[in-house]
């Protein structure tokens, strides 16, 4: 009976210790940090989508992890302007390092060559907001959903 209860306070032990650890890793995954978004090149693929080669800096002072679904919506005074997606991305752990990325953006419905000559020519990140969706996967399909809405494309674009 003694043995059964020196066992049962080990497994109780153990658990509270990879709960703390756990909550440790989680605070650190919450410091990632992205900065210094640049857009390197922009290749059309037709006359409604190109694919948008961009290089971003992430400061991760977390384990290791990969983002996967990736999926921006881009809208502008409240309508969707356009849809951004990207291929899942391997972030290093405990480092910042730059990241060169693709992104396959497309016009939405509705939004024309036309309309986007005239955004182009008198351009304004204030203008747009994006909401962000991804999943962050620490091992295989270990990880959590992250979503943001409305973040202004100014945080990421400067004028």
């Amino acid at each position: 009976m003694m043995q059964a209860m020196k066992h049962f306070l080990k497994i109780i032990v153990l658990v509270l210790a990879s709960c703390a650890l756990a909550t440790g890793c989680v605070s650190k995954y919450k410091k990632v940090s992205a900065s210094n978004f640049v857009i390197e090149s922009i290749v059309p693929t037709s006359l409604r989508s190109c694919t948008v080669n961009v290089a971003v800096d992430i400061d991760n002072p977390a384990p290791a992890f990969k983002l996967k679904d990736i999926e921006a919506t881009v809208k502008r005074g409240g309508e969707v302007f356009g849809l951004v997606t990207a291929d899942p991305v391997a972030l290093d752990g405990k480092c910042t390092r730059t990241y060169r990325i693709p992104l396959q953006a497309q016009l939405a419905e509705g939004i024309g060559v036309i309309q986007l000559l005239t955004v182009y020519k008198s351009f304004n990140p204030d203008d747009f907001t994006l909401d962000l969706k991804a999943r962050a996967n620490v091992a295989g399909n270990v990880g959590k959903d992250i979503e943001y809405v409305d973040v202004p494309l100014s945080k990421f674009v400067k004028k």
